[in-house]
């Protein structure tokens, strides 16, 4: 008999956080070095981070691109325009 693994489908993680997560760190690490502020950035990047988890936990699975595609217009394959709101036959 195989073994699968439970974690297979799984998203990228470093250490303890998912990929998402250290993009979002990452940022304002970036933004630290930039202006050299690099203490208070890495400070609320990690905020950011932890807020980000905070949200993730309590929302469902695709709670973010519903997000970008509503608000932002981020258009997705197989969907109509997030700006039209009524359809006509």
């Amino acid at each position: 008999m195989t073994k699968i693994a439970r974690y297979i489908d799984d998203p990228p993680s470093f250490f303890f956080w998912e990929i998402d997560e250290i993009i979002v760190f990452s940022l304002f690490l970036g933004l630290g070095l930039i202006l050299n502020i690099l203490t208070y950035l890495i400070i609320v990047g990690i905020l950011f981070t932890m807020i980000l988890q905070k949200t993730k936990k309590s929302k469902s699975e695709g709670f973010f691109l519903h997000v970008l595609y509503w608000y932002f217009g981020v258009p997705l394959r197989g969907f109509p325009p997030s700006w039209a709101r009524v359809f006509f036959e």
